[in-house]
């Protein structure tokens, strides 16, 4: 199991690692990248991957050894001409869902809190992944 040391984000690294790979996507960009990204100028297919929040336990022993579920949004983004949206999902998916990478995972999928968003020319498909950290607090 994960080990949040020093970096409470550090999982997004492999994560990244992993999305990099999948077939067909051209950039994954980190959430701290995502303001100087401009809609119109961005690289697609391409993913987001955002921090969206986490789980902590409500045991007793909640305080010292924690177990941490964080949630992280996969979001593919497509200009709206390219007809590969469905093959794009698939293929994250299946790079992702039940992959254990660099000590992190097992990746599961869960229900997306986020609808997919449309602009004028792109589309953006959210997907959530979680996966279960360990965490030591106060001594």
């Amino acid at each position: 199991m994960f080990e949040i040391s020093t970096d409470y984000f550090a999982a997004q690294y492999p994560l990244k690692g992993v999305l990099e790979k999948v077939l067909g996507i051209q950039k994954v960009y980190l959430s701290d990248e995502l303001a100087d990204v401009k809609e119109d100028m961005q690289i697609t297919p391409s993913i987001h991957l955002i921090y969206y929040g986490d789980k902590l336990p409500e045991a007793k022993n909640g305080g010292f050894n924690m177990q941490v579920v964080q949630t992280w949004l996969v979001v593919l983004v497509v200009r709206k001409r390219d007809k590969n949206h469905g093959m794009h999902l698939t293929n994250i998916i299946r790079a992702l869902a039940g992959k254990v990478h660099s000590n992190t995972g097992p990746w599961l999928r869960v229900n997306t809190p986020a609808k997919p968003q449309f602009t004028k020319g792109h589309a953006y498909y959210p997907l959530a992944f979680t996966c279960q950290m360990k965490m030591k607090g106060a001594l």
